[in-house]
């Protein structure tokens, strides 16, 4: 498949899962209205005004919108520019700057539609608060699944791949 067609399928599904997700939720749960899924899990419907673990929650509406107008303006060319450059059998890659990019589009519609991001997968060590991870969406899920596997990836595939093109590259005799 075409990379940039990955790119649209990707981020597309990351998009439309996140956001039918949220109307779910917000359809279905009153706001803080939580239900224990697992002895470690429950739904819970949060809104968050800020970005990751509320960071920025606390900054003036006028201060905050256009700072994150400005995040996503530099993430969209960011990932457009690395999906550019990378090799069409780079497919992690690729897959990898997909789900940041649908992450950032499904939070950023939540924000400038409502003015906050709908968090509500609430995961906590056996119901004891002092072991709480901040609640997250699906759009978060995509973005951290992304970065962990570029992570990866540089850390240990381009390892493989690097040292298999080298290989290649002294038997053709280049």
């Amino acid at each position: 498949m075409n990379k940039y067609k990955t790119v649209v399928c990707v981020s597309l599904f990351v998009v439309v899962l996140d956001q039918i997700t949220k109307v779910l939720i917000r359809s279905s749960f009153a706001l803080h209205e939580s239900v224990s899924v697992l002895p470690f899990l429950a739904i819970t419907h949060l809104r968050n005004r800020g970005a990751a673990f509320g960071i920025m929650n606390d900054l003036p509406e006028t201060i905050r919108m256009p700072l994150f107008v400005l995040i996503l303006v530099v993430a969209f060319i960011a990932i457009l520019t690395f999906v550019k450059k990378a090799e069409p059998r780079d497919r992690i890659l690729i897959t990898s700057l997909s789900l940041i990019l649908g992450g950032a589009i499904g939070n950023s519609i939540d924000r400038f539609r409502l003015g906050y991001v709908t968090d509500f997968i609430d995961f906590h060590w056996f119901g004891d608060p002092k072991y709480h991870w901040p609640p997250f969406n699906v759009a978060d899920a995509a973005i951290t699944i992304g970065v962990i596997l570029i992570l990866l990836q540089a850390l240990f595939l381009k390892k493989v791949s690097y040292t298999a093109t080298k290989a290649q590259r002294h038997k053709e005799g280049r």
